[in-house]
């Protein structure tokens, strides 16, 4: 996903660029369509012509007294040299969008807003960096700040992180969805594509997946397998279906495991509870200490706060 996005904002900035040099091109026939401007330009060609053949001084300062007057020409119509030359916008990476094997400045919001269109999460919303202490009420003020704090040390290492799965368990209210959001957003603003899905709508997404004609499984699958980061909010809400809602979860687990890549699951669910409402398969892939983390939330409803 990541890839294709910077493919196609690159792509766009390529073509500005070349528009950029078709429109200099254009400048500069219209300049010298003009009469005066033409002959101007002639008589300054074939001096400097007549200078680089010859040499000699007259010369040399002939040429120079041509060029001042096709100058003075082209200022009389409107019109300097450097209009005929493509206008470069970031002197950095000359309208390329890449400096020294890096996406420039000048292209990273561009890039950072297709990626939050294409993940559908806006990168202008609550991120890590916006969490505040003293805005939060409640017993568990303490707690949410070490959780926040955690997740920011995490973000930074992204994607070279040890633990690709990450387990928030509590009651409703508490902070889960809220932080698993803010991991996502604090991500897509560096550059990395996530994707965050109710339980209900990945549940409802993997029937489609399973009912749908083989060939097109791997598009309905693509960015559940695919994204950087996956977060699946309310995981225990979800109708069951036969053969799709354990399956299927498990599924995207051990794919994304073998990508390497970070999952999120939230859950008023306790981890025992899981075992029961799923399968030891789901429960070993959510809670191995080798790859996981969980979070557990305490505290009452902060929303009631």
């Amino acid at each position: 996903m990541t890839g294709e996005i910077l493919k196609k904002v690159l792509d766009e900035k390529r073509a500005a660029k070349r528009r950029e040099e078709v429109q200099a091109e254009e400048r500069k026939a219209a300049a010298l369509a003009l009469p005066d401007v033409a002959e101007a330009h002639r008589e300054y060609v074939y001096a400097l012509h007549e200078s680089l053949r010859y040499g000699g001084a007259d010369a040399g300062r002939r040429a120079k007294e041509l060029y001042a007057a096709y100058i003075k020409a082209l200022a009389a119509a409107g019109y300097s040299e450097s209009d005929f030359s493509p206008r470069v916008r970031c002197p950095r990476c000359g309208d390329s969008g890449i400096c020294d094997g890096k996406i420039c400045e000048c292209t990273k919001d561009a890039f950072i807003k297709e990626l939050g269109i294409a993940c559908d999460i806006s990168p202008e919303g609550f991120t890590l960096a916006d969490f505040d202490l003293e805005k939060v009420h409640g017993s568990q003020a303490e707690q949410l700040a070490k959780m926040y704090s955690r997740m920011s040390a995490y973000a930074e290492k992204f994607p070279d992180v040890n633990r690709s799965v990450i387990v928030c368990t509590g009651k409703t209210g508490t902070g889960k969805t809220m932080l698993a959001s803010a991991l996502a957003r604090t991500l897509i603003r560096r550059g990395h594509s996530a994707v965050i899905m109710s339980a209900t709508a990945f549940n409802s997404l993997m029937l489609k997946c399973h009912t749908a004609p083989y060939a097109e499984r791997d598009g309905i699958l693509a960015d559940v397998l695919g994204a950087e980061l996956l977060v699946i909010d309310d995981l225990g809400t979800e109708p069951r279906y036969n053969n799709v809602t354990c399956e299927y979860l498990l599924l995207v687990l051990e794919e994304r495991a073998g990508k390497k890549l970070s999952t999120v699951i939230t859950t008023n669910l306790s981890p025992e509870k899981i075992l029961h409402a799923y399968n030891e398969r789901i429960y070993s892939r959510l809670f191995d200490k080798r790859r996981s983390l969980t979070l557990a939330f305490g505290g009452e409803d902060l929303r009631l706060v």
